[in-house]
């Protein structure tokens, strides 16, 4: 009987590796050259990882085909550079205190995360890659000359669900390059959305170089509030939000302990409706 827990550790080990240290050890030769013997490109793709984080593939058949093959995914720059968001907001580069607004790059076939974990019934738990074929240029904030937030395809596509969800008077903790709010504040069925964030620079970013490029009907729904989250969400009153979604960490690893503390914080309104950014990959290790 397959031992899905023991798989789901080492996938999640290699994949750990992989993102941080080997992502960029795929190329375009090599991917050709597997895409010629008659495989499509996603399973070309997982063919490299695999290989190349040392699984062979021919006598780990299984795992493989159980996680290799549905977490890699070849997505499309374009669809990317069709966001309404992306087309909308004009970056040219600006600096406020340490932190800056700038254009990186995401290189052709530099594996990343795509979307939350996927679970399934037999208790399988597989991490979704994705990669370009060409390279991406995306927007990204810098403080203090490191990446802190990003339009990669993991934020946009792990949003969908929560912009979905949106209604009414939303709360949304943290700011960012402003992508929720953008799309949330477009909903006919939302009133307004009041975004909370701590750090003055990155709110001064978006006021003076972000927010002046949202149509007029956009930019006059939102509301920036300067304030530490969990401060702001002791001052609530029940039935004030209708929709409050919080997204203030940079990944699962530091997302535990704050989302914890959000939960925790739900007493304040509780007739409210709660999102949380990458919920179900932060739920895999709590």
């Amino acid at each position: 009987m397959t031992d899905y827990k023991e798989y789901n550790e080492r996938f999640l080990k290699l994949l750990s590796f992989y993102l941080y240290s080997a992502d960029k050890m795929i190329g375009l030769k090599d991917y050709n050259a597997v895409k010629g013997c008659g495989v499509d490109g996603d399973t070309a793709f997982a063919l490299l990882l695999a290989e190349g984080l040392g699984v062979d593939t021919e006598k780990e058949k299984e795992f493989f085909r159980e996680y290799f093959i549905p977490s890699v995914k070849k997505l499309e720059v374009s669809d990317y550079y069709e966001d309404e968001f992306y087309k909308t907001v004009l970056i040219d580069g600006c600096v406020s205190g340490d932190v800056s607004l700038t254009y990186l790059t995401q290189q052709a076939f530099q594996g990343f995360v795509r979307d939350d974990f996927s679970y399934y019934p037999n208790g399988k738990v597989v991490a979704r890659i994705g990669f370009f074929e060409e390279d991406y240029l995306y927007p990204a904030v810098k403080k203090g000359g490191v990446e802190w937030m990003t339009l990669l395809p993991n934020e946009i596509n792990s949003q969908k669900k929560y912009i979905s969800a949106a209604f009414g008077n939303v709360l949304c903790y943290g700011l960012g390059l402003g992508y929720y709010a953008f799309h949330v504040a477009k909903k006919p069925n939302v009133s307004g959305v009041t975004v909370v964030d701590i750090d003055g620079a990155v709110i001064d970013i978006f006021n003076k170089n972000i927010l002046p490029h949202f149509p007029k009907n956009v930019a006059e729904k939102i509301k920036i509030v300067k304030a530490d989250a969990f401060s702001f969400a002791e001052t609530l009153k029940d039935g004030e939000f209708d929709y409050i979604y919080a997204d203030i960490w940079r990944d699962a690893g530091d997302g535990v302990e704050l989302y914890l503390k959000f939960k925790e914080s739900e007493r304040f309104s509780p007739s409210s409706k709660y999102g949380y950014w990458i919920e179900d990959t932060i739920k895999y290790y709590l």
